[in-house]
């Protein structure tokens, strides 16, 4: 199913990838190469289209795990660089900021609720978007309230 999942990696704040490397750059050639010979063979019709496949499907996975190795590879040299510098030093700070960046940025920035207290959890967000939603929807709900979510 995943094959079927747009997937990109979009640097955030207009960053290059720079824990994007040489075996990454290869995996990325194979799949690329891999794609054209399949597509160029569903277009032809060939017998082989299924081996073609497999082999499009076996690049595009080699592919992902390039990329999530070097990022893991890259976090792992940035941790060992952080553990030898002493706590409070520029460089401390701004390997951790490195870190920071690359592994706990939430996706969605704190929300503002109604009582004027900021929502920073996922859960706490999602509450404030059902009961905008709730309030905001024309839909007859016999002034029901929104659902809780569990916990």
């Amino acid at each position: 199913m995943e094959y079927y999942i747009p997937y990109s990696d979009v640097p955030i704040g207009g960053l290059a990838r720079p824990w994007f490397n040489a075996d990454c750059a290869e995996a990325e050639k194979l799949k690329q190469s891999a794609s054209l010979t399949w597509v160029d063979a569903r277009e032809r019709k060939a017998p082989d289209l299924s081996s073609k496949k497999r082999a499009f499907n076996h690049a595009a996975k080699s592919y992902k795990k390039a990329l999530r190795k070097a990022r893991f590879d890259r976090i792992t040299h940035i941790g060992k660089k952080l553990s030898t510098q002493p706590a409070g030093s520029r460089v401390f700070w701004s390997l951790a900021k490195s870190v920071e960046t690359n592994v706990c940025r939430p996706t969605l920035p704190p929300l503002v609720r109604s009582g004027g207290t900021l929502a920073r959890t996922a859960r706490e967000k999602a509450s404030v978007f059902a009961s905008l939603f709730a309030r905001n929807s024309r839909l007859d709900t016999g002034n029901a309230t929104p659902p809780t979510l569990p916990h």
